[in-house]
């Protein structure tokens, strides 16, 4: 079972601004509707609704997050290929390739625009390699932490 939206929503859109697949589709001030056939339950629409409008896969409310609070990429770079699977797969261009420091010759990838990240998970799960793994901020080393800024 798909994310599902209940009679709570007021239809404000954020759902559907987050949804990194399109899968949520309404009119504005109305009951929107997720459509299970493309929803990949990656509950980054859960996290945006400020209604409590929104059950999760197992019928439980999905629970409103802080967007500073969303979980965040952190690329592991000594795993790291390069391979930019994850840059292609990203639907808000949150990755880049960047050169490694005193390696000119390496490019691995990085959050490059925090801001438009969802954690919708689309990167790690597309990374074969094990490279990315999606932390909350405060799970994050120091060093990385600067990156989310």
């Amino acid at each position: 079972m798909a994310f599902f939206i209940t009679d709570k929503c007021v239809g404000c859109t954020a759902c559907e601004l987050v949804c990194p697949v399109d899968a949520i589709n309404g009119v504005k001030k109305e009951l929107y509707f997720i459509d299970p056939k493309i929803c990949i339950d990656c509950g980054a629409c859960g996290r945006a609704c400020p209604y409590d409008a929104i059950l999760d896969t197992y019928g439980d409310l999905a629970v409103k997050v802080r967007r500073t609070e969303w979980p965040k990429p952190v690329v592991i770079d000594e795993i790291c290929s390069g391979c930019k699977y994850c840059i292609d797969i990203c639907p808000f261009d949150c990755l880049s390739l960047e050169d490694v420091e005193g390696q000119p010759w390496t490019a691995v990838a990085r959050l490059t625009n925090p801001k438009t990240c969802v954690s919708c998970y689309l990167c790690e799960a597309a990374c074969d390699k094990g490279a990315i793994v999606l932390m909350a901020p405060e799970n994050v080393a120091p060093a990385a932490s600067k990156r989310f800024q």
